[in-house]
């Protein structure tokens, strides 16, 4: 299992931000923890496979690169792969804006 501290977890939440705005998703939610993150987004007519996939992409690749950039002497300097996440995500789709707002509330304050 793959925990990730204060300084991961900064990075895969500001990944995702810059992600969404990129994509031009909206973000409504993000609370990445130390062996977990929920997010709440927006991306209208895009799959939620893809969605979850681009995500861990990019912040997979953000966090590699931080941490060769910081000389740290984890596995993702001395393996090619590090696994920063489970091969499958969780997804709920919500239909309506009641649902959302119960969404974002559990993810800013329910954990």
């Amino acid at each position: 299992m793959c925990e990730l501290d204060r300084v991961h977890r900064q990075t895969v939440e500001e990944t995702i931000r810059g992600h969404c705005k990129l994509r031009g998703w909206c973000l409504h939610a993000v609370n990445c923890r130390t062996n977990h993150v929920h997010v709440v987004v927006s991306a209208p007519n895009v799959p939620s496979k893809k969605v979850i996939a681009q995500l861990k992409a990019w912040c997979t690749r953000e966090l590699k690169a931080r941490s060769a950039s910081e000389g740290n002497s984890d596995q993702a300097q001395t393996s090619p792969r590090r696994n920063w996440w489970t091969e499958r995500g969780s997804v709920r789709l919500l239909f309506d804006e009641a649902s959302v707002k119960v969404a974002i509330q559990y993810v800013v304050e329910g954990q």
